[in-house]
């Protein structure tokens, strides 16, 4: 099979999936939003040889990022059914450079450091989830969140984050999905992340950056 091919099937699976694995049911429509939006505004050079990809659902943008550009990447969500289903439908399609992880990213302490850059897409407010992926991205690798119309308040938002997490934005790519404006925010990170983040998620989420 082509890469397209693969693709299509995996989007196949993931919207005839027996429960609630992503909101697009209509084929074109989540070929569109999930696959082609994950890949669209990336370029291969900036991934490196391993990515993880946090909070990834059904398997977005992680699964599709592995199919197109053949790299190794980690895939890690808190729901064990999710990760179950993405990792057999993974294994049918013969995708052998991906891991599966069933957790929380905030307690994987032997991941810190560890990848060359990051992904998370639809998971929480920019403050909220910078400090669940930047301390797992090695020392100038790459932050890449997906964001909406929304993205310019939520890097308002996120000014203290950035600073204390030592941060750069070094691009926001504008591109459309089926004439809907999409964003990608790319940050490269400075300086190892202090030892103290991530929080507990509670701390995260009531008390962000």
């Amino acid at each position: 099979m082509t890469k397209d091919e693969i693709i299509k099937n995996y989007v196949l699976e993931i919207i005839n999936a027996p429960f609630n694995l992503t909101a697009f049911k209509d084929f074109e429509l989540a070929y569109n939003f999930l696959a082609i939006d994950s890949l669209k505004p990336l370029k291969k050079e900036e991934i490196g040889e391993n990515f993880l990809d946090v909070g990834t659902g059904g398997g977005v943008p992680g699964v599709f990022i592995n199919i197109f550009y053949d790299v190794e990447g980690t895939l890690i969500d808190s729901s064990l059914k999710k990760i179950n289903y993405v990792k057999t439908i993974c294994e049918k399609l013969g995708l052998n450079k991906l891991k599966f992880v069933h957790g929380r990213i905030e307690e994987q302490s032997t991941f810190k450091e560890k990848f060359d850059s990051v992904f998370s897409r639809a998971v929480a407010e920019l403050r909220v989830v910078l400090e669940l992926t930047v301390p797992f991205a090695k020392k100038h690798g790459k932050i890449f969140l997906y964001k909406g119309i929304n993205y310019k308040q939520e890097l308002e938002n996120a000014k203290k984050a950035i600073e204390i997490l030592k941060l750069k934005l070094i691009d926001i790519r504008e591109y459309n999905i089926l004439e809907k404006k999409r964003y990608l925010l790319v940050f490269e990170k400075q300086d190892i992340t202090p030892p103290k983040y991530p929080r507990r998620y509670s701390k995260i989420s009531k008390f962000p950056l």
